[in-house]
């Protein structure tokens, strides 16, 4: 790690060095556009963070080295809170010492200069919500719109307890093009923690700082219409959002319409919540279709008659070619709004017979009222239930075929005749082949 840069200012005065044990090199420019006084801070850190006894020699590097990047100010292996004026402190895992640390922030160093200003205006622009500031990620330091915006980043900073293996210059995702060591699954791509969000930059005025409010402590900017301290979220009302204690984060649609239910673990419409088919854990479960978890998820939830819980467009796009729930196999709409299907498809089999030859005997189960039946006329239309007159059936056994099921299903079409013994198979065969 290269030395603390020095610089001289217009009046001869030189800011305070600290000796690490390298020859100081002046370089004709200086790197960033930090302040003589900001200069002088940082320096004073670094002397904090070397004569601090209680931190081990690789909690040094690390700090230093954070420092060094613009990221943090110190840190401290302990929790208590930097001399310096308006620090904050927010935690973090140090993988190699098996511990928490903590991060003080000196709020000074970071309002409204050059590193935050780029950092807003580097960021992958954001259009999951309408704010007027942006977060810095407490895992990897960078800056993004939402939460969302850094969990769908395809090419993610290291975290913070990992970017000692690389060469930065920036905490920025446009800005991570320098070589890199070997890195891992964690390195590229991890979700962000929405309730460990700790600061903000004002896209008003640039002003870093902290997570805890609404209004900008120097431009006084509104960042939302709403906003939810502990999730923390800002965002316009349009939606009418409200945060559920019980679900932990926030929700959409107005909490005076909606009522959380204890069972189901989620918030059911006031409309259907006396009569909607309550199930333990229903919505603790993946989406049967795109196996997001359905408890978190940002999209909409459908229930079905059978009680199963699914993804609205999802259960959209399942309708268009398949009417039953992908886990129990039950009919996904109601037995009103299937009504006119069925008859068609009944009426549809009355006028296309079987011919002789392809006439099978068979024993079924009906899907949605999960009774059986023997003896039945298979049909490549499908076989319709008699109690619930429903054409989700499954063929349990071939009893008769050909000629020979021709001939009995006459018999019994003509006077009855007694239908042939009902034979189990270990084969469950759709009904619709």
């Amino acid at each position: 790690m290269s030395p603390p840069e020095t610089a001289s200012n217009s009046n001869g005065g030189v800011p305070a060095e600290v000796d690490m044990g390298y020859e100081v090199h002046h370089p004709a420019t200086r790197r960033n556009s930090m302040t003589v006084d900001q200069e002088r801070e940082r320096r004073a850190s670094i002397k904090a963070i070397l004569a601090d006894d209680s931190l081990a020699p690789i909690e040094k590097r690390k700090s230093i080295q954070h420092l060094m990047d613009g990221r943090r100010s110190s840190l401290s292996g302990t929790s208590r809170r930097s001399s310096m004026s308006g620090a904050s402190v927010a935690s973090s895992v140090n993988e190699d010492a098996g511990s928490v640390v903590s991060y003080s922030y000196d709020k000074e160093f970071f309002i409204s200069n050059a590193e935050t200003r780029r950092a807003e205006e580097q960021r992958p622009s954001c259009h999951h919500y309408q704010r007027n500031c942006t977060i810095i990620a407490p895992c990897c330091g960078a800056a993004f719109g939402c939460r969302i915006c850094h969990d769908e980043c395809s090419d993610l900073p290291p975290k913070i307890s990992n970017a000692g293996q690389y060469q930065r210059s920036a905490s920025l995702p446009s800005s991570f093009t320098s070589t890199r060591m070997p890195e891992s699954n964690d390195d590229t791509h991890h979700n962000i923690d929405r309730f460990a969000i700790r600061e903000v930059i004002c896209r008003n005025c640039y002003t870093r700082q902290s997570s805890k409010t609404n209004k900008c402590i120097s431009c006084r900017c509104q960042f939302g219409t709403y906003h939810c301290r502990s999730c923390n979220l800002w965002m316009n009302d349009v939606d009418q959002p409200y945060h559920c204690e019980d679900c932990g984060f926030c929700r959409v649609g107005g909490a005076e319409n909606f009522q959380h239910c204890d069972g189901c673990g989620m918030c059911i419409d006031r409309n259907l919540f006396d009569t909607h088919h309550c199930k333990d854990g229903k919505y603790k479960s993946n989406c049967p279709v795109c196996q997001e978890n359905l408890f978190d998820s940002r999209a909409a939830s459908h229930e079905m008659p059978c009680g199963h819980a699914i993804h609205w467009e999802c259960f959209r796009e399942l309708a268009a070619h398949d009417s039953r729930c992908p886990i129990c196999k039950k009919t996904a709409e109601t037995r009103e709004r299937m009504m006119p299907t069925w008859e068609a498809m009944a009426a549809g089999v009355a006028i296309q017979p079987v011919p002789p030859e392809l006439a099978r005997v068979v024993n079924i189960t009906c899907n949605d009222c999960e009774r059986n039946e023997d003896a039945r006329a298979w049909h490549y239309l499908g076989i319709q239930c008699h109690h619930c007159s429903s054409f989700n059936t499954v063929v349990d056994a071939i009893v008769l075929s050909g000629e020979e099921a021709h001939d009995f299903l006459e018999t019994q079409a003509n006077g009855g005749t007694r239908p042939p013994e009902r034979r189990r198979s270990s084969r469950r065969l759709s009904s619709i082949l």
